[in-house]
C-alpha cells in the first residue's frame, strides 16, 4: 500500500515515462570496452568525432575509421566487432525492472545513445514493449542534444511538462530533458518506489 502511494506520488501529473536504455532499464555483465583499442592513438577531436559518428549514424566501425583517418587495423577492427556481440549477449534487465514495468501506471518509451551494434539488444528482452524507440543512430542526433528531446516530446504526443525522462546520466538523462521542459530523475531514485 505505501509503495502504491509513493509510485502515485511520483507519476502524479506523468502521462508518459520516457527511460534510457543502456544503465538504466538493461546492464551489460561483462564489459568489454570495443571502443578503447581503436581510439588509443588518435586526438581529443577524433575520439569525440568517432563517438558521434558511431553514435548518429549506420557506419560501420571500418566506415568511421576511414572517415576520420584513424589508422585502425583489421584485426582491430574485428576485435571491435568481437567485444561489442559479447557485450550485447552479455546484458541482463537491470535488477527490479521487469516487476517496475509491469505494474508502471502509464505508457513508456525509450530514447537511448547507441551505435547501431547495439540496438539488437533491446530484442532481447520481451518484457520491454515501448511504445517508441528513439535510437541516436536511427535519428541523427543525440543526448544531450536538444533536437533529440524534441523527437521524445514529439513520440509521446503529451504536453512536455507531462513527460518524465529516466535515466543513469546527469547530463544527458536529468539535465537536458530538463532543459527541454521535461521532469526527470534518476534510475535509482525512481526504482526505489518499486521496492
Amino acid at each position: 500500500m505505501r509503495a502504491t502511494r509513493m509510485q502515485n506520488g511520483v507519476l502524479s501529473g506523468i502521462e508518459l515515462v520516457c527511460f534510457d536504455l543502456f544503465g538504466t532499464l538493461i546492464e551489460i555483465t561483462d564489459r568489454r570496452r570495443p571502443f578503447a583499442p581503436l581510439r588509443r592513438n588518435l586526438s581529443a577531436e577524433k575520439v569525440q568525432t568517432m563517438r558521434r559518428l558511431a553514435m548518429t549514424s549506420c557506419m560501420a566501425l571500418e566506415e568511421i575509421d576511414e572517415e576520420i583517418q584513424g589508422g585502425a587495423t583489421v584485426a582491430e577492427i574485428v576485435a571491435a566487432r568481437a567485444d561489442i556481440a559479447h557485450e550485447v549477449a552479455s546484458t541482463r534487465l537491470r535488477a527490479g525492472v521487469a516487476e517496475m514495468l509491469s505494474t508502471l501506471a502509464v505508457p513508456y518509451g525509450i530514447c537511448s545513445n547507441l551505435s547501431p551494434d547495439y540496438v539488437s539488444a533491446l530484442a532481447r528482452f520481451t518484457e520491454l514493449d515501448p511504445g517508441f524507440r528513439i535510437m541516436s543512430c536511427d535519428v541523427g542526433c543525440m543526448k544531450p542534444d536538444p533536437e533529440i528531446y524534441e523527437l521524445v516530446i514529439e513520440a509521446a504526443g503529451v504536453p512536455r511538462a507531462n513527460i518524465l525522462f529516466v535515466g543513469d546520466t546527469p547530463d544527458a538523462d536529468i539535465e537536458g530533458p530538463r532543459q527541454s521542459g521535461m521532469q526527470s530523475t534518476d534510475i535509482e531514485l525512481f526504482l526505489s518506489f518499486w521496492r
